[in-house]
């Protein structure tokens, strides 16, 4: 007959189970895969873990209903569960060490901590100290204990220390106050469920499980072990389950800001390059409605040819802006000498501002080495030098300088009205005014100077007023 205490050690092991179990089939089935975030990434580490271990636990729920029935085979199935468990536990705390926790603070890229966590270093340590706890006490509780002592203990703090900080390393966003929170609950349950799963563990014969173990802590408190270990899991399932459901809200809202950004594009797109095809249509058709001398013909069809180099290079920034926003380019990101590719970019441009009667001038080029795509740095400078040249009259002048981690290229051009400022970075934006009117342009150079900004954590600032020049500040301290 089961004693009323039996019964609650029953459901305390079976709940403590299925906790990890929910939390386990979250995270796989329910992960967001597409997320920016490194954590949503990387959280599958976490459900294999929880998974592994609700099945290790359901084994001990087994022997406890059935003590007199014994496979001793089936105790090495728990012990290998239960690594298998720590290990990924161990992993996931790892990644979220380094890849996010230190990684977001380089000074801390040289602390101790981040190089001993390199995986060579940890792994061959941690498999060192189970192998020697083993042969203190090698038996199934020796193992056991020797796993918690190890892989369990070390994994579970060093994670929860991780997540209690991550959400600090974190951009801003919408949710940023909640998903902190969510960390830093999952922090400190798992920093609780170290002490209560690595440390207390079953009765062994070296220190400190001779001392502190299961049956003490149960005479001592007169509450089982498990019932913590079980309420840190069920603390830890919600707070992921609800992160996870912040990273899901994320995502869709991308989805939704993509698809608008994609049906604008494609009108603008669409209309855009309908103008010059009418345009290459009407002058044809003109040119064949009646017969023309020879120089005629000549004026028409290089006028069309104009429109079709107007043409091919619209389509090609247009291909160029797409591919930007579709593929990972931080994953080609080099070591770029900024100074270098400025002053290749600006021997490039000085014979086409000499041609048109403007002056290009180098005020300062100080060394900068930054971390970028170069192909989209160079695009980068190339626009806004471009777009300087275009909108400088002739006579005026030109001034760049690169010091210490700031670029400024300061033009004595027709300017821009303060009210339009925060729409030139809009795709096919072009400011209206008589001007600007014999200048060919497709307004796609500023909106590709955004997004390769953004994409490099680069700051920009226009200053500019109608008739008094422009000035545009990039600063690359981010990058530096």
């Amino acid at each position: 007959m089961f004693t009323l205490e039996q019964e609650s050690m029953e459901l305390l092991l079976f709940v403590y189970g299925l906790s990890f179990f929910t939390l386990g089939v979250s995270v796989l089935f329910s992960r967001p895969k597409e997320s920016e975030y490194f954590f949503a990434s990387k959280i599958w580490l976490l459900g294999v873990f929880a998974i592994s271990h609700a099945f290790e636990d359901w084994i001990s729920l087994f022997e406890y209903l059935h003590p007199n029935t014994k496979f001793p085979s089936l105790d090495y199935v728990q012990s290998f569960l239960l690594l298998i468990s720590y290990i990924f536990l161990f992993e996931f705390s790892r990644f979220i060490i380094r890849k996010s926790f230190l990684k977001s603070n380089k000074k801390l890229k040289k602390h101790l901590i981040y190089k001993f966590y390199n995986a060579s270093a940890i792994y061959s340590f941690a498999t060192f100290g189970l192998l020697f706890l083993i042969f203190l006490h090698p038996t199934v509780n020796g193992i056991n204990a020797a796993i918690r002592y190890t892989y369990g203990f070390w994994g579970a703090l060093i994670l929860g220390v991780g997540l209690y900080y991550y959400g600090d390393s974190l951009k801003k966003s919408q949710n940023i106050n909640r998903l902190k929170m969510y960390f830093k609950i999952s922090g400190i349950a798992f920093i609780f469920y170290s002490l209560f799963s690595g440390i207390i563990v079953d009765q062994i014969s070296y220190f400190p499980g001779n001392i502190i173990n299961t049956k003490t802590f149960t005479d001592t408190f007169h509450l089982p072990v498990q019932a913590l270990r079980g309420f840190c899991a069920l603390v830890i399932a919600v707070a992921s389950i609800k992160a996870l459901s912040i990273f899901k809200y994320e995502l869709i809202a991308r989805l939704n800001e993509s698809y608008e950004n994609i049906k604008k594009f494609s009108s603008n797109a669409s209309h855009q390059i309908k103008t010059p095809l009418t345009a290459l249509r009407l002058q044809i058709h003109v040119a064949l409605k009646k017969n023309k001398n020879i120089q005629e013909y000549r004026d028409t069809l290089n006028s069309i040819d104009d429109e079709i180099v107007y043409l091919q290079d619209m389509v090609g920034n247009l291909l160029l802006l797409t591919r930007i926003q579709n593929i990972n380019i931080k994953d080609t990101f080099s070591m770029v000498n900024l100074d270098a590719v400025l002053l290749d970019t600006f021997e490039e441009y000085s014979m086409i501002a000499k041609n048109k009667g403007v002056h290009l001038d180098i005020k300062k080029l100080e060394y900068l080495q930054i971390k970028a795509e170069p192909t989209l740095i160079k695009i980068l400078l190339s626009n806004l030098l471009d777009n300087a040249i275009k909108f400088t009259p002739k006579g005026k002048k030109i001034t760049v300088s690169l010091v210490k981690s700031v670029l400024i290229i300061d033009d004595e051009g027709i300017g821009i009205p303060e009210d339009k400022l925060q729409m030139v970075f809009d795709e096919f934006y072009r400011v209206n005014s008589p001007e600007k009117e014999h200048v060919k342009g497709y307004g796609l150079g500023l909106s590709m100077v955004r997004k390769i900004t953004q994409i490099h954590k680069i700051k920009i600032k226009i200053l500019s007023k109608s008739g008094s020049g422009t000035k545009v500040i990039l600063n690359f301290k981010n990058q530096s």
